[in-house]
């Protein structure tokens, strides 16, 4: 179906071009209508060449709709999925009851007290994770994070062998790139498959449920009834279920599942709803761990993975840079990590040869820079001036309610970015969809610099060109000085290409135009060289002969130095400012008590 499908729409763009081709020549050509009306007398004779120019003009209109045709519909074909996305998966009965048996065999286990930690970290996990830093490298072409997380455990006496502690939940349907997990010695450690670990869920169910409808805070394995037996199965059908669930959909079925179980209090059915939703959107992946690592109380562990971001470059500035070959030179990182630890750290690292320019911490959606004074709240899904799509979950409450705090490192020349906040995974509801904004520039004297020193060659070499031209004795056409107004092209082209090609950020805009100026005007110049006559004379006492720009009489050769001389002019005030600027951010002092400096 696809294939058919494919060359259907081949053959169409086929005859499209085929329609297209003949526009393009009848709009480009000379003659073919004129010559119609030269015959003829009155009007229309003395007006050939105004009729077919209003027919070439009606004849390119036409070539470019359908350019403009072709070019949207291999547009579309490009960006389409190769494959649809498919609908959650329900699982088979007969495999979701063999889950049960086993969730019940498997908490009478030496591991009970693993599962029920595992349990613990999902339904809460701020509460073991102490201290988390993120960080992310943007020196390749992908975003490499590096997160390290500081687990406070208690102590494992009798608590069974290993440690099941869910690192990171990735949502359904992702596929998680180059993720390498290690301990606080560096060595790699195993994870469950998907099979364990719902087996793991399965299990970590039957003990929530079982000391939910308990009197006691950890009871004795007791058996379910038959309506709870029927209510875990509908459970673990949301569990195991492939493909992410819409969340709506899971609140609806679970206030009709969770009411065929009898929980002690309200605090128990919460937990028995965060773990099952936290579980239906995401697969966790669970590293086992020796449990003699956490003897002490204490578990680091470490993992990294790679992202490939999405672009921020909108409209034609977002073009402009892409067609020239720069790098996107601001980066968004969110902060969503912040949200399932006591304490956290991002530290975003820029290649060495960069800066940091701007930061903020803002919600990703109104753009406003975030305050501490800020509470989370669940998104209103209402339209207003600041939130444009109704998706803020941020509200300014009473400082005495807010128990949240953050810190930005300040600019000091640095080439990376520190965030540190403490405090909002304990918020309620979460204030999510807060990111890192960052706009990296480069260290002076950079792509701004060799600009502004080939526009300074181009403008002295078509000054030193102009002259002669414009000298009555005439110039040597050829030869040594047209070489030399060609060097100012190749030494652009050498400087645009003699960027940061394996940098995430990185070029300046203005740098690459500045050379794509500075190589066209000395192209035109060596054109214009060799194809100079040798001057004129002047009439005596014309007063042209007394108007001159450096020297140069010839109007061509004055425009040419002009443009290369306001290029120059604005080149050289750009770099001064970054580089004035860039010495200022070198200045400023920290906020510490020491401070370390150089000379």
């Amino acid at each position: 179906m696809q294939e058919r499908r494919g060359n259907r729409k081949t053959w169409m763009n086929l005859v499209i071009c085929v329609l297209g081709v003949p526009l393009v020549i009848l709009a480009g050509s000379t003659g073919w209508l004129r010559h119609r009306f030269d015959g003829n007398g009155g009007w229309s004779g003395r007006h050939g060449d105004l009729l077919e120019a209003a027919g070439r003009i009606f004849f390119l209109f036409l070539a470019a709709s359908v350019g403009i045709l072709i070019f949207s519909r291999l547009r579309d074909r490009l960006s389409r999925e190769t494959a649809d996305p498919e609908p959650p998966a329900d699982p088979d009965v007969a495999w979701l009851q063999d889950l049960q048996k086993s969730a019940a065999s498997r908490i009478t286990e030496d591991d009970r007290k693993a599962i029920a930690m595992f349990v613990e970290l999902i339904v809460d996990p701020a509460r073991r994770r102490s201290r988390l830093t993120e960080t992310i490298d943007l020196d390749e072409r992908a975003v490499v994070q590096h997160v390290s997380i500081s687990f406070s455990l208690p102590h494992t006496d009798n608590g069974g062998r290993v440690l099941y502690v869910p690192v990171v939940q990735p949502r359904k349907g992702e596929l998680v790139d180059n993720f390498h997990l290690r301990n606080a010695r560096g060595d790699s450690l195993p994870t469950m498959s998907y099979e364990e670990s719902v087996r793991l869920a399965s299990a970590g169910l039957r003990l929530l449920i079982e000391i939910s409808g308990s009197e006691q805070d950890a009871p004795a394995h007791r058996t379910l009834g038959e309506a709870e037996r029927a209510a875990e199965l509908a459970l673990l059908q949301i569990v195991a279920t492939r493909g992410p669930m819409n969340s709506q959909v899971v609140d609806r079925k679970m206030d009709v599942i969770l009411e065929r179980i009898k929980f002690r209090d309200d605090e128990s059915r919460r937990r028995v709803r965060k773990y099952v939703a936290a579980l239906s959107s995401s697969y966790p992946i669970i590293a086992v761990v020796p449990a003699a690592e956490a003897t002490s109380g204490r578990l680091l562990l470490k993992y990294e993975r790679t992202f490939v971001p999405s672009s921020l470059t909108r409209g034609w500035r977002g073009l402009l840079r892409l067609g020239l070959g720069l790098k996107p030179d601001q980066v968004a990182v969110p902060v969503e990590l912040a949200l399932t630890a006591e304490s956290y750290h991002l530290r975003v690292n820029a290649p060495s040869n960069k800066y940091v320019l701007k930061q903020f911490l803002q919600c990703r959606h109104c753009r406003t820079l975030t305050t501490r004074k800020w509470r989370g709240m669940q998104p209103r899904g209402m339209k207003d001036e600041d939130d444009k799509q109704g998706l803020c979950a941020h509200k300014v409450g009473p400082a005495v309610e807010v128990d949240h705090h953050f810190r930005v490192r300040r600019r000091r020349g640095q080439n990376f970015v520190h965030v540190y906040m403490r405090g909002y995974a304990k918020a309620s509801p979460k204030m999510r969809d807060l990111q890192v904004f960052a706009r990296f520039k480069e260290v002076p004297p950079g792509g701004r610099g060799r600009a502004a020193v080939t526009a300074l060659a181009t403008t002295l070499l078509i000054a030193v060109a102009g002259n002669l031209i414009s000298s009555r004795q005439g110039a040597q056409v050829g030869g040594l000085p047209a070489l030399m107004l060609a060097l100012p092209a190749v030494a652009a082209g050498w400087f645009g290409m003699a960027s940061d090609k394996d940098a995430l950020v990185g070029g300046s805009l203005l740098a690459r135009l500045s050379l794509i100026i500075s190589g066209v005007v000395s192209v035109i110049a060596v054109i214009y060289y060799l194809g100079s006559p040798p001057p004129a004379p002047l009439p005596p006492g014309s007063v042209v002969d007394h108007l001159t720009f450096v020297g140069i009489t010839d109007w061509r050769w004055i425009v040419l130095c002009a443009i290369s001389a306001l290029n120059l002019i604005y080149v050289s005030y750009r770099f001064t400012l970054k580089l004035v600027h860039y010495s200022d951010l070198l200045k400023r002092e920290d906020l510490g008590a020491g401070e370390f400096a150089w000379r």
